[in-house]
């Protein structure tokens, strides 16, 4: 029982991970050459980089608007650094829900790399 609590906490980490890194890398790939060290370091280092406004405000900033439907997918979770350390059951629908938002996330971030 114990093994299946961590593998299900492990997948919502790594869902929530998936979604914000498919973002940073975007971010990090749409950003000029000459900035990218400095992106680089902003969107990597504190928990603020894992709040959804924030990944928006600096897409809008690179005059990317994420779609409206995953804008709304992303807020109704609590994207946190903690998910990481959390321990004992999250909602089975809550689960499969940010699994499903972050695959479509991974999924409109590749569909705009060149």
């Amino acid at each position: 029982m114990l093994a299946a609590t961590d593998a299900r906490r492990n997948r919502v980490a790594n869902s929530a991970q998936t979604a914000f890194y498919s973002l940073k890398a975007l971010i990090l790939h749409m950003t000029p050459e000459s900035d990218k060290p400095e992106k680089l370091k902003r969107i990597t280092a504190g928990a603020r980089m894992h709040r959804p406004d924030v990944l928006f405000g600096e897409l809008r900033d690179l005059g990317i608007s994420l779609p409206l439907e995953l804008a709304k997918r992303m807020r109704r979770f609590d994207w946190t650094t903690d998910l990481r350390y959390e321990t004992g059951r999250r909602d089975m629908g809550e689960t499969v829900a940010l699994l499903k938002t972050a695959k479509a996330i991974y999924d409109w971030v590749e569909g705009q790399l060149p």
